[in-house]
């Protein structure tokens, strides 16, 4: 239960106008002790003004002790505090939407070959652009360039491709892979 500590003879004053001021203190639930100000009209009229909790002590005499040596500029700024009580900001507890996460999508990979894999998709590449498919593949080495045939089967007669050169190889795989586009897409 609140008790008034200290009740203040001299008036506080501001624009609006006089007030008895008196600080006030109970016991809190933690166990600590919190002081704040109570400023009652002098014209009898109009509400009472509190401030915040301005103290928070561990004994009930230290939080006399902090209330006697209240000044009158104190008591000022705390008027001012009680007209205009500082606004805190709690965020909102956000709830979620979903129960889960998404399922993961399901992805159907080909079946390579063993060897070592391919350093690039030429249906994938080839699919937005053939041009860009043969600028890729000027990039490779033979090595690379006969893998990437092995691997995506674009040789299915197992012919010879020893004596190509590089750029013949280039140009094999861009056929191959233009003729599978154009079937996927008739199918």
């Amino acid at each position: 239960m609140a008790e008034v500590l200290v009740s203040f003879d001299q008036p506080v004053r501001d624009q609006l106008g006089e007030y008895h001021a008196r600080a006030v203190g109970r016991l809190a639930d933690d166990g600590m002790w919190e002081g704040w100000i109570e400023f009652a009209p002098l014209d009898g009229g109009g509400e009472v003004l509190l401030t915040g909790v301005e103290s928070r002590q561990p004994e009930r005499v230290h939080l006399e002790y902090w209330a006697t040596g209240l000044t009158p500029v104190f008591l000022e700024g705390a008027l001012n505090r009680a007209r205009r009580p500082v606004t805190v900001r709690v965020r909102p507890v956000e709830v979620p939407v979903s129960d889960g996460p998404k399922p993961r999508d399901t992805v159907v990979s080909r079946v390579m070959p063993s060897g070592p894999e391919p350093v690039l998709d030429p249906f994938e590449i080839g699919s937005r652009s053939l041009d860009l498919l043969h600028q890729e593949l000027g990039a490779l080495n033979r090595p690379r360039l006969l893998n990437i045939i092995t691997a995506f089967l674009l040789n299915p007669g197992k012919e010879d491709l020893s004596w190509m050169s590089d750029r013949q190889l280039m140009q094999f795989i861009v056929t191959a892979v233009e003729a599978q586009l154009a079937l996927r897409t008739r199918s």
